[in-house]
């Protein structure tokens, strides 16, 4: 499930990438199309909030063993229930006996997962991942791209961030979360290595873009 929320938001940056680049021409209005667009899929989601039910997991967990049986059937699309209903109940009772949770996680047992933990989402932040995905035209454009074509190179990173999350769900269960992370850490550290390099290049227009457009391809790809 979590990895196809990732699927999924990289889906709409996509499409937000596409829906830039179509209003582009809309002079002058077009970025508050662009803008009021992006309430569209807001909409959905306040509404799908109102309607979606909660888990059999929180239900049961609060108390509420027979709605969270309910809806676990509801999920499910049959009646037998009951052998997943008490793996629920059994594991929400284990957690239950849980005391003093963030004590425990500060045993010295515990800090290894969780500082790994920690630092490996500083730096994802510290790559710069997210620079580049909010300044994708704005970074095209230094390099030496036109602005519809700074916008049209946002789109197709969109393209190379939803193809590089399908990679992902197709191969980590075959080859492991571990071989994935340490292969994309090399292609990201090439790419970003190259990138510097490539900015200098002036006096070859054509070669500067797209040498800096393949690097950060392939840096959005890892």
């Amino acid at each position: 499930m979590n990895i196809l929320f990732q699927f999924f938001v990289t889906v709409g940056i996509f499409f937000a990438n596409l829906v830039n680049y179509g209003t582009s021409k809309m002079h002058p209005y077009g970025w508050r199309v662009s803008l009021g667009l992006a309430g569209v899929p807001a909409v959905f989601l306040f509404i799908g909030s109102i309607v979606i039910t909660e888990t059999p997991t929180s239900l049961i967990e609060r108390g509420n063993e027979t709605a969270g049986q309910s809806t676990l059937r509801k999920i499910r699309g049959v009646d037998n229930v009951n052998s997943e209903f008490e793996q629920i109940k059994a594991a929400s009772e284990i957690a239950r006996q849980v005391k003093h949770p963030y004590k425990k996680l500060m045993k010295r047992s515990s800090m290894p997962p969780l500082i790994i933990g920690i630092l490996l989402q500083v730096f994802q932040q510290l790559t710069g991942i997210n620079a580049i995905m909010f300044y994708a035209p704005v970074l095209f454009q230094t390099v030496g791209f036109k602005n519809d074509a700074s916008l049209l190179s946002a789109v197709i990173t969109g393209i190379v961030n939803v193809l590089s999350t399908l990679v992902s769900i197709f191969y980590v269960d075959k080859v492991g979360r571990r071989v994935l992370l340490l292969q994309a850490c090399v292609q990201m550290l090439i790419s970003q290595v190259n990138i510097p390099f490539c900015l200098p290049l002036i006096l070859l227009p054509n070669l500067l873009e797209y040498t800096c457009m393949t690097s950060f391809a392939v840096y959005l790809f890892c």
